[in-house]
C-alpha cells in the first residue's frame, strides 16, 4: 500500500505537457473527494480505552464511538499542524486532532476486534469508511517477519500491518453485506487475489476457512501462509492464467494489485478475473485515484499537473516499484500506476458491470466494485 515516489523525470514531463494550465487558486476545496481520518495510538489498560488521532473537520459536529457506544470523553477538534501541512488543499485541516477516552469499558475487543467509528454523512455504500478496526494483538502472536510484511505494505510496522489488515478486510465485507445481505465470509468460494503474507486473510473467520483461497506471485509469502494460516493458498504468476476453473469464485477481492500493472497486464487480468468469477459474483479491487493524489503531499502546481495528467491518460504509470525485487519475474513490469475514475467506468465495463468506484475506501486507495456477467 506504499504510495509511489514521483520521480523528477515524471515531474518534468508533467510540467512540459501541462504547464500552468490549471490555476492553483482553483485547487483549495472545502471537502475532499474522500474525507480521511486516522487513529495514531490506541491504549488499553484495564477498563480504560484511549484513542488519539485525526479526522478532517466538518460544519456538522463529529462524534466518536467505541464498539458502537459514544466515547465518554471526546476532545475535538485539537490543533494538528502536521495534518494541516499535509492536506494544504483542505481548509481547516489543521483543526483535525482528537483525543477520546472511556474509563468503564467491560470488553475492549468483543469477538477479538475493537471498532472505533465516527459520525459522518457518507452514503450507504461508503459508510464503512467511517469505521476503523483494531484487532487484539494477543490473538495474533504468529505473524510474518519484518521483510515479508515490508513486501506487502512497504514498511515493517507490525501494528499497522494488523490494524490495516483488519480494517480493510471488514470494510470489504461491509460492502459485500450491503450489496448481497451477507458478509464476505458467508459465501462458498472467496479468492484473496494477491494474498501476500495474509494481511487480510488472517482475519477471515477460522470456522469458514474452507471457503477461502489465496494466491500471490510472491511464492515465499504463499509458503508462509500455507504453514501458518487457515485456508488454501497457491502460487501464481505476474501474467494469467490462474489455476482455477471458469466461474470458480463467488467473491474476488484484491488490495493494491491493479495499482502496479501496466495497461496490457491490466487488461489480461480483467479478462482472467471475468473468467474465474461466476455470473453475478462480485469483484472488489483497489486503485490509486484522486484520493492517492490528495495524500501525495505535492506542491500546488505539481498537484494540479498530476491530476490533469491522470485525467488525460486514464491509466498513468508514474514510476517503477522495487518492493518485490527478487520475488517477482520481470520486475520491470511491476510499476506504480494511477487510474482516472472515468477511465475505469468506461474501459473496465468491457469486462464487468462497474457498480461503484468508492473514493478513499481503503485509506489512500479507491475501491472498484464490479459484478460478473456472462
Amino acid at each position: 500500500m506504499m504510495l509511489p515516489v514521483l520521480p523528477q523525470r515524471v515531474r518534468s514531463l508533467l510540467a512540459r505537457r501541462f504547464g500552468d494550465r490549471v490555476p492553483v487558486a482553483l485547487l483549495a476545496a472545502n471537502r475532499m473527494v474522500a474525507e480521511p481520518w486516522f487513529i495514531d495510538v490506541v491504549h488499553v489498560e484495564g477498563s480504560l480505552v484511549a484513542a488519539d488521532g485525526w479526522s478532517l473537520p466538518h460544519a456538522k459536529a463529529t462524534e466518536f464511538f467505541l464498539n458502537g457506544k459514544r466515547f465518554e470523553s471526546i476532545d475535538y477538534p485539537r490543533v494538528r499542524p502536521d495534518v494541516g501541512e499535509h492536506f494544504w488543499q483542505r481548509r481547516s485541516a489543521q483543526l483535525s486532532g482528537f483525543r477520546c477516552r472511556s474509563v468503564s469499558v467491560a470488553q475492549a475487543y468483543p469477538d477479538g476486534v475493537m471498532k472505533i467509528s465516527r459520525s459522518g454523512d457518507a452514503s450507504a455504500i461508503d459508510s464503512g469508511r467511517d469505521v476503523l478496526y483494531i484487532p487484539d494483538q494477543r490473538a495474533h502472536a504468529n505473524v510474518p517477519d519484518d521483510d515479508r510484511r515490508f513486501r506487502v505494505i512497504g514498511d515493517r510496522d507490525l501494528t499497522g500491518f494488523l490494524n490495516t489488515g483488519a480494517t480493510d478486510f471488514h470494510r470489504l465485507s461491509e460492502v459485500v453485506q450491503k450489496l448481497t445481505g451477507r458478509p464476505l465470509w458467508a459465501f462458498d468460494s472467496v479468492l484473496d487475489w494477491g494474498v501476500g503474507c495474509g494481511r487480510l486473510a488472517r482475519h477471515f473467520p477460522a470456522e469458514r476457512s474452507q471457503a477461502l483461497t489465496g494466491c500471490d506471485i510472491d511464492h515465499d509469502n504463499v509458503e508462509w501462509c500455507r504453514a501458518n494460516l487457515n485456508g488454501r493458498f497457491v502460487t501464481s504468476s505476474l501474467a494469467p492464467p490462474l489455476p482455477f476453473a471458469d466461474g470458480a469464485f463467488d467473491i474476488v477481492y484484491a488490495v493494491s494489485i491493479f495499482t502496479h500493472l501496466r495497461k496490457a497486464l491490466q487488461d489480461q487480468w480483467l479478462a482472467e478475473l471475468r473468467r474465474i468469477t461466476r455470473v453475478g459474483g462480485l469483484v472488489l479491487t483497489t486503485v490509486h485515484g484522486e484520493t492517492a493524489v490528495d495524500f501525495f503531499k505535492l506542491p500546488p502546481r505539481e498537484y494540479a499537473q498530476l491530476k490533469a495528467a491522470i485525467a488525460e491518460q486514464g491509466l498513468m504509470v508514474s514510476s517503477g516499484n522495487s518492493q518485490l525485487n527478487g520475488y517477482v519475474e520481470k520486475p520491470e513490469e511491476y510499476v506504480n500506476v494511477f487510474h482516472d475514475r472515468r477511465y475505469i467506468e468506461r474501459h473496465w465495463s468491457d469486462y464487468f458491470d462497474v457498480l461503484h468506484v468508492i473514493p478513499g475506501y481503503i485509506f489512500t486507495h479507491d475501491l472498484v466494485v464490479m459484478r460478473g456477467r456472462g
